[in-house]
């Protein structure tokens, strides 16, 4: 089915247009006409933009559900329409409140403490340590829910293609504790294992399997009678499933049902109508209808702002990322498998709140330009804010660098994947900063000694400093970039591989180019280069095997493997690595025993040093993605 030739697209293309293009002060959400024809037209053009399927909507106003509407098709092959109330959809990360309720209900009750050690609830050992030997104080629920325990990040097999690589929670969290490396409340590290750790210290207390507590306490009294935690979905609830789709070749392609290991944090399946339910008990401070989830003190706690590294910035709330957006508090949450993209919004003050799903993988930006095209409209900027401006002369050394994502590993072999999401800070001729991720370049200007805003936009930044240098960019929520030492940046460390390579590959064509013309220069160098043959074969088997596993990608989900599955290539990885290592200090004796007892020329000695120094710096750059 081809939406383009839907003839009503045409049409909320035209009533789109004329939205956008004529002037709103603070359209009225009362009107639900004019409400209608604005949805009817953002989504016309963002199905067209985003390549969406389907896409349905909700908007919650004075605690009770607003307007709501489905646009184009759950399922395309069966001509189901997207249906707020009954279909079905991937929340994605929005499961996560779900957790961070549970957890407020329980301290509410007395049965949890937000500053305790948890330690004192969970059944197996957490490092008291650093993954390089510091001394940290103990992890809280306060840090697991502002994002800051100091995890590392993983995610391979967060995502799993069959439902019996699903652990049971437990087993999961005992089995794949990350490595800490930050001390906890220091730095924002979004962490999934985090949310479902305390998911788990849920269970332990609750005696309840967190599905079966949420059941009890969050979706009875919220009436959310079509969500559920189950992978596979229930018998009867599986039919109601939207599909989920990616674009390919020109057309829409079903994809499979997706399996969430530390199934708390992303697994919840849901419909708009019930999402709309926890949105409006958050607005009512824990009150829905007659019944409470939440007392009203706990329920602001939630809502309050717990961790920010800068006074100006928003941040998190316990479970909830701030924003200001137009002068108005906005507390939100994305959600995202790979064929569902979601967006949770309310502004506590206005007492409204906005939700919007979308069913294909290309729509990851669609959810945040629906939302700030809503509340341009409707909660428009009043007066003009302050202006960004350039920074003091002569300050510009102080601030370029590179930097990268907190949210990262750094222990396991999937930390390679840091290495290819560096982010660059400079400064341009009229000194405002330039932060470039990829090809994306974002101009920033300060509006208060170390917070910076988008010159002609909103988004905001702080910085600290060391040293008289930036040693951290810091966004609205839980996101945070680190300086990135020189030896480590992407830059230096692929030179490094390359020009090794690349001596590595010479060496060889001079050695079979002397075997062509029987030369027998080096006959008393037998042993070296027998070794260095061998040497470099396994240097370069390494990275190819490495590489070609890097690049076998889910034909689906646009990945690599190995960030779903441990495969073989990766283990084979893993034993070479180590070869080399045995046979690089093999080569470093060969070596010094060559300028010990004078064997050859001055330039033989040389070209072995060099050719060691190349396999050194290949074993250093694995050393450095932690392949063995």
């Amino acid at each position: 089915m081809d939406l383009r030739k839907n003839k009503w697209i045409v049409l909320s293309l035209i009533i789109c247009c004329l939205l956008i293009t004529t002037p709103v002060s603070g359209a009225s959400l009362d009107n639900l006409d004019e409400l209608e024809a604005f949805f009817d037209g953002v989504f016309a053009m963002q199905q067209e933009q985003y390549r969406v399927p389907g896409i349905a909507v909700a908007v919650i106003k004075d605690g009770e559900l607003w307007f709501s509407k489905g646009y184009g098709f759950a399922d395309l092959e069966k001509s189901l329409p997207m249906d707020p109330s009954t279909t079905l959809h991937r929340p994605g990360s929005n499961s996560k409140i779900l957790v961070w309720t549970a957890v407020m209900q329980l301290v509410e009750q007395g049965q949890l403490h937000l500053y305790t050690d948890i330690s004192r609830y969970v059944d197996f050992p957490i490092p008291t340590q650093t993954a390089d030997g510091k001394e940290v104080l103990p992890i809280t629920l306060h840090h697991l829910m502002t994002h800051t325990a100091g995890f590392e990040e993983v995610v391979t097999q967060l995502i799993v293609t069959k439902p019996d690589a699903i652990q049971p929670l437990g087993e999961y969290i005992r089995d794949n504790l990350p490595a800490r490396v930050f001390p906890p409340g220091s730095v924002f590290g979004y962490s999934n294992y985090g949310t479902a750790l305390a998911a788990y210290i849920v269970e332990l207390v609750s005696g309840q399997s967190f599905a079966d507590y949420v059941q009890e306490n969050i979706f009875a009294p919220l009436e959310m009678t079509k969500s559920t935690f189950a992978q596979p979905l229930p018998p009867e609830l599986a039919p109601l499933m939207s599909q989920g789709y990616y674009y390919k070749n020109g057309k829409y392609t079903p994809a499979e049902f997706e399996y969430i290991q530390a199934y708390p944090a992303g697994s919840l399946s849901s419909t708009v109508a019930d999402m709309t339910n926890l949105i409006i008990a958050q607005l009512q401070l824990g009150a829905f209808q007659e019944t409470r989830v939440l007392e009203e003190e706990t329920a602001r706690l939630m809502q309050t702002q717990q961790f920010t590294k800068h006074p100006g910035l928003p941040g998190m709330t316990y479970g909830l990322i701030e924003a200001d957006y137009n002068g108005y508090r906005v507390l939100s949450h994305g959600g995202d498998t790979f064929f569902f993209h979601t967006g949770l919004y309310f502004l506590p003050e206005e007492q409204v709140g906005l939700y919007v799903t979308y069913n294909s993988m290309n729509s990851a930006l669609a959810r945040f330009s629906m939302f700030t095209s809503f509340m341009d409209r409707y909660f428009p900027a009043q007066g003009e804010g302050l202006k960004p401006r350039p920074l003091a002369p002569d300050s510009a050394d102080n601030y370029r660098g590179v930097f990268h994502h907190a949210r990262s590993n750094f222990t396991k072999p999937e930390s390679w994947i840091r290495y290819l999401q560096s982010v660059t800070l400079n400064v341009d001729h009229d000194r405002y900063l330039i932060l470039q991720t990829g090809g994306e370049q974002t101009r920033y200007g300060e509006i208060s000694p170390g917070l910076f805003q988008e010159v002609g936009g909103k988004d905001l930044m702080a910085l600290s400093f060391q040293d008289g240098q930036v040693s951290q960019i810091h966004f609205a929520g839980p996101h945070t970039l680190l300086r990135t030492p020189w030896y480590q940046t992407t830059i230096f460390v692929g030179a490094l591989l390359v020009s090794s390579i690349l001596f590595m590959i010479l060496t060889l064509i001079g050695w079979i180019k002397q075997i062509f013309r029987g030369s027998r220069k080096s006959g008393s160098f037998v042993f070296p280069k027998i070794l260095g043959l061998i040497v470099i074969l396994v240097c370069i088997t390494t990275l190819v095997v490495f590489v070609d596993a890097a690049l076998d990608f889910h034909p689906d989900l646009a990945i690599p493997y190995m960030l779903l599955e441990s495969p073989l290539t990766l283990k084979t990885v893993l034993i070479l690595t180590k070869v080399l290592v045995g046979l690089g200090a093999i080569l470093v004796l060969t070596v010094l025993y060559l300028w010990v007892t004078r064997k050859g020329s001055l330039w033989q000695r040389t070209y072995y040093t060099l050719l060691t120094l190349s396999v050194g710096s290949v074993i250093w750059v694995l050393w450095q993605i932690n392949f063995f």
